[in-house]
């Protein structure tokens, strides 16, 4: 008899903990908070498979936001089992990170501007480092346009450009060149560049 009532406690134990996990993840998965590409016009994140680089190594991150400008070292880690931003100064100080798992954003830095939601940059990151078909089918079901095309620069390389478009208007712009992503919302007011550091 006591075998059994041990046996009966520990199935309900594993099926509270079971329970519970499930839970949690539901309520990461609610918490992602969707990104409004236009101001009525919005997209959720992609999961992270559909990610087509892998990068594990430092980057020179610099942007602009209205009137401010910002210079950052980050240790990017960007596969199909996460987005990881390690931010800091070229002391090395830690200045902030950001993380995406697949179901949550978690964005701390006193230094990047409070107005640009987690969940916005993860979507510019994954608007260059992403799969562009799965890219076109997410902002299409968003009633957007999302186009890819090629250019050669004047060193002869080859750069992809990526843009969304709201109708006719321009909304953002994605350069890829092999060392360098360069991001720019027109309608947001802000850029970035990320550019692979080799410590020159």
């Amino acid at each position: 008899m006591k075998k059994i009532c041990k046996l009966g406690i520990l199935l309900f134990a594993c099926l509270l903990a079971f329970t519970s996990c499930a839970t949690t993840k539901k309520a990461s998965q609610a918490s992602l908070r969707p990104v409004y590409i236009t101001n009525s016009k919005k997209i959720k994140l992609l999961p992270l498979e559909n990610s087509q680089t892998c990068i594990d190594g430092l980057q020179l991150l610099t942007g602009t936001f209205n009137d401010s400008s910002f210079t950052l070292l980050s240790y990017t880690q960007i596969d199909s089992s996460i987005i990881s931003l390690a931010l800091m100064n070229d002391m090395g100080t830690d200045m902030g990170s950001l993380i995406y798992d697949g179901l949550t954003v978690n964005f701390e830095s006193a230094f990047l501007p409070n107005q640009l939601p987690g969940e916005y940059i993860i979507s510019d990151i994954q608007n260059a480092y992403y799969s562009a078909a799965e890219l076109e089918a997410s902002y299409q079901a968003a009633h957007l346009t999302f186009s890819v095309s090629s250019v050669e620069d004047p060193d002869s390389q080859i750069k992809e450009i990526r843009r969304i478009y709201d109708g006719k208007k321009l909304i953002e712009e994605i350069e890829i060149s092999e060392k360098e992503v360069y991001i720019k919302n027109y309608l947001r007011g802000y850029s970035y560049n990320l550019l692979n550091y080799d410590g020159e």
